[in-house]
């Protein structure tokens, strides 16, 4: 990964974990009472953004997903997110270890136990998804941010502290769901 990459990469990283985290409202998902059954998560999103956004051109084509946290609190699942800058693609991917549900948002994340750079094997990895319904025409696409790469302690935090996101964007292809067992429906 070129240097310029890489300090996009994490400079990306740096502005989601910093912007706007705040502890969840009263205890996570994961361990509110009276949940029962388990909160899932599936998704494969495509986002293409000009350089308006952050200088370059980059492209999440796309963050394939599917996780389930059991009311015990195990989750289990496989992530793969293929990154495009300025035309060269770069690959991570690894199971999910942390996942929140609240409602129709999720956070996710898990350790980065594949890449096509080796420098980031060992990372870990973790984003958000807010499904805002299906069919045709939703009146609000789902969105989804970027995945930010830093540390397993930043990506446990991620998930623990459910930020709210600094940068979400419109799915333009491709589309996720969130089950939350515990929402009142």
């Amino acid at each position: 990964m070129t240097k310029l990459r890489w300090m996009t990469a994490v400079g990306c990283a740096a502005i989601m974990a910093a912007g706007g985290v705040t502890p969840a409202s009263a205890v996570t998902a994961q361990h509110r009472a009276g949940d029962s059954g388990a909160a899932r998560v599936d998704g494969r999103t495509y986002v293409l953004l000009g350089p308006s956004v952050f200088g370059v051109t980059v492209q999440q084509d796309p963050l394939a997903y599917e996780a389930t946290r059991s009311a015990d609190g195990t989750v289990r699942g496989q992530w793969r997110y293929d990154y495009w800058q300025a035309g060269v693609q770069t690959t991570f991917s690894g199971p999910v270890t942390c996942l929140s549900v609240r409602g129709n948002r999720a956070w996710i994340g898990g350790p980065v136990t594949r890449s096509s750079d080796p420098a980031q094997v060992g990372m870990g990895a973790w984003w958000q998804v807010a499904d805002n319904g299906a069919g045709r025409h939703p009146v609000v696409p789902d969105q989804t941010t970027f995945a930010g790469i830093g540390t397993m302690a930043q990506t446990l935090a991620y998930c623990a502290g459910e930020p709210a996101p600094l940068h979400i964007f419109d799915v333009q292809l491709g589309g996720l769901d969130v089950d939350d067992p515990g929402a009142a429906g």
